[in-house]
């Protein structure tokens, strides 16, 4: 029998007991990496368990239970495990501007860098209930910005035209693609949960301070490498 390959919590690269300040506290970030990342890890385990998923990434296990009505646990819990890991791995705990590149590439299609800050800030505030907001390459190698709801992966949601509007994604388009489970050609280069576990415990209902810090631990090198991979790979 060959060893079974278990999903594990990717390193980040920072220390969770130091936090991501001013964004997230030690505890807050304690929670969602050591305890929820690894609920989502551990169920993603065992639910993949006897399926043709067993030994596949995240990422190839979303794509595969996507569309099998019987795995939306699996896929639930896969889907949430790999947006907290993208979201986590694109924050930093040393302050850095986003480079004159990645203000040009993305103010271009926003009409300015801040424009697209507030864009993606007026979609995330826009969330009812708990959803992710994502800076995305589309279909047509545009940069959108996307909200999915619940553990919705911004690549297995709705086949995205090439302007979203300012609060991407609908829930009515949502609920009308459920039944096709529509999968999105998009690379997602930028995400936030939107989720109460995230802000609540140290923002309360403060959503709006929660985005505000947002921007201030932002590995902006890591979203430059993501843009420019999109772009590079022909999306």
């Amino acid at each position: 029998h060959t060893m079974r390959a278990y999903h594990q919590p990717a390193v980040l690269p920072y220390k969770v007991e130091d936090g991501l300040t001013p964004f997230l506290s030690p505890a807050a970030l304690d929670f969602l990496y050591n305890m929820r990342q690894v609920e989502l890890i551990n169920n993603a385990n065992r639910l993949s368990v006897g399926t043709e998923l067993e030994n596949k990434t995240l990422y190839d296990t979303i794509m595969g239970a996507v569309r099998d009505p019987k795995l939306v646990p699996l896929t639930n819990n896969a889907s949430q495990a790999w947006n907290i890991d993208f979201f986590l791995q694109s924050l930093t705990n040393t302050a850095q501007d986003p480079s004159s590149t990645v203000e040009r590439v993305v103010g271009a299609r926003f009409g300015g860098f801040e424009k697209f800050k507030a864009s993606f800030t007026q979609s995330a505030l826009a969330m009812f209930g708990n959803g992710w907001t994502w800076l995305v390459v589309n279909e047509s190698g545009t940069l959108s910005v996307l909200n999915t709801f619940n553990a919705g992966c911004p690549f297995v949601s709705v086949s995205m035209k090439a302007n979203t509007g300012i609060n991407g994604v609908t829930y009515a388009s949502i609920q009308r693609a459920q039944n096709q489970r529509t999968v999105a050609r998009v690379l997602p280069v930028l995400g936030l949960s939107m989720w109460q576990e995230a802000y609540i415990p140290d923002y309360g209902l403060d959503r709006a301070a929660y985005v505000n810090n947002f921007w201030k631990v932002i590995n902006w090198e890591r979203v430059e490498q993501r843009v420019m991979s999109s772009f590079n790979s022909g999306m």
